[in-house]
């Protein structure tokens, strides 16, 4: 796919600038909610480098350094997926790119900076890849001996006692609860069999839309918290295939209305 590139190049530049950053220099767009200089100019790497690719092409990206297009074929940009680990020097931090036409998912990558992984698939590859090698779902079959992933909002006023409710649930019924702070990588740690479930609301488009394609390829099953399989990104249930039912009968969090 000629996106790697553009994607590890736009990683690359991240992972150089990884370090400390003093809060003043910190733009902050909501209560824990941060951008970085190093964001907008990673996301302006990929806007250039995908331009190229598919001129014909929109933008829909979470720093708005593009005009936001409104085309079916639109590519979905989160230029570092887990800022504020990114701000803090500690992992995970990834890039993550998608291509798509209307609601279909065409192209998934997603760079994971701190440990060098280039996750990526493509519609109709039948599986998905890590540094150009096959990656799978876990064959992990007993809900118990489940590792989950998750990740908390941004803005929580009014929302924790469910998120609360709903954690001690997978913490009661499952191995563990692990928080990454990156919704792309979550995703792509289920695709590779590192974790088992994934769950996550309040997000949007672009921290899981690549991710979704590489969770499905890899053979694992992606929903909402309806079950629905049709998704807006602002709620993900990803699992190897497996306990989707467990798992949507402990989420406490109300399911998204359209």
């Amino acid at each position: 796919m000629n996106a790697l590139p553009v994607v590890k190049e736009a990683g690359m530049f991240v992972a150089e600038n990884r370090r400390q950053i003093p809060w003043g220099e910190i733009e902050k767009k909501g209560d824990r909610d941060f951008v970085t200089s190093i964001d907008k100019k990673s996301e302006r790497l990929l806007v250039k480098g995908l331009s190229a690719i598919l001129p014909e092409a929109g933008f829909f990206t979470e720093e708005k350094t593009v005009e936001q297009g409104d085309s079916r074929l639109r590519w979905v940009v989160d230029p570092i997926d887990g800022t504020t680990n990114f701000i803090h020097r500690t992992p995970v931090t990834a890039v993550s790119v998608a291509l798509m036409d209307g609601d279909d998912l065409l192209i998934g990558i997603v760079y994971e900076v701190t440990l060098d992984e280039l996750f990526y698939s493509w519609k109709d590859a039948g599986t998905s890849f890590c540094n150009s090698e096959e990656i799978h779902v876990s064959d992990c079959s007993e809900f118990r001996k489940a590792l989950v992933a998750t990740g908390f909002p941004y803005q929580r006023e009014g929302r924790l006692p469910a998120i609360l409710e709903t954690a001690g649930y997978f913490l009661e019924h499952c191995q563990d609860i692990r928080r990454f702070g990156s919704a792309a990588t979550d995703l792509c740690y289920v695709a590779c069999g590192r974790m088992d479930i994934y769950y996550e609301s309040y997000l949007q488009l672009w921290d899981v839309a690549a991710g979704i394609l590489i969770v499905r390829n890899a053979g694992g099953t992606v929903v909402d918290f309806s079950g629905s399989e049709h998704l807006t990104g602002q709620q993900v249930l990803a699992t190897n295939g497996r306990f989707i039912e467990e798992s949507l009968s402990g989420i406490r969090i109300p399911p998204i209305t359209r």
